[in-house]
């Protein structure tokens, strides 16, 4: 399922959770700087194609991103210039030559909020389970310090069902900060192996199993087609 063609996986209208990581797992985001500037390009080009960014967490080797967009060719557009830009600003600045990135982004669809929130968790957390920060307020280029205090974020929409936990930004905030600090005070929770980045589909498993059948029903289709001709 991996091998998929993009357009089979994500639809318009959808929620992604996406996520990618440098050129044989190199640490090339080990800076601040250069997590600093891939943020930039993501600030600058999100309007442009129409992407909306829930959460995010820009590790040294991998980025996750999460959000909504209207249109499912402005995914794979917005992810291409971004990447391509900030390979070039880093093998410019350090002198190197090749590739920066992964060929190819994971992009995961989310069916619904209650799945939204707990890639949201998810990711906010990693530095937390690499074992950089002991919590995740402590990690700068994350979501985790907007959802939780309030912290003015100007890459971040915020998401539909954060919006649902209060009606004040206060309340809204305890809320989130309470979710995570449930899970930080279970380890078997907070280590638990999750599939948010290598499944296709998140959410309710019926619906999944429906998603995976369109893929397999569509594939048959193809393969029928080919060899009747």
């Amino acid at each position: 399922m991996a091998s998929l063609p993009r357009y089979l996986i994500i639809y318009n209208d959808c929620y992604f959770h996406l996520t990618w990581q440098c050129h044989n797992k190199s640490f090339y985001f080990k800076t601040n700087y250069f997590k600093k500037y891939y943020y930039d390009l993501l600030l600058k080009y999100k309007d442009r194609y129409q992407i909306e960014i829930y959460s995010y967490c820009l590790m040294s080797s991998h980025v996750h991103l999460a959000g909504h967009c209207d249109k499912k060719e402005n995914l794979s557009n917005f992810i291409r210039i971004v990447n391509s830009l900030f390979a070039r600003h880093y093998n410019k600045k350090t002198g190197k030559r090749g590739q920066v990135c992964m060929d190819r982004f994971k992009s995961h669809v989310i069916e619904e909020d209650s799945a939204l929130i707990k890639v949201m968790n998810y990711i906010d957390l990693n530095p937390v389970r690499a074992h950089i920060v002991k919590h995740p307020d402590k990690y700068r280029y994350s979501s985790f310090r907007h959802y939780a205090y309030g912290k003015t974020d100007p890459l971040i929409t915020d998401s539909p069902i954060f919006l649902e936990f209060g009606n004040t930004d206060q309340k809204r905030n305890e809320a989130y900060l309470q979710m995570v600090e449930e899970i930080l005070k279970d380890e078997k929770l907070l280590f638990k192996k999750q599939n948010y980045s290598t499944t296709l589909f998140i959410g309710n498993p019926v619906w999944v199993k429906q998603r995976y059948d369109n893929i397999k029903n569509h594939r048959t289709k193809n393969y029928k087609s080919l060899n009747s001709t």
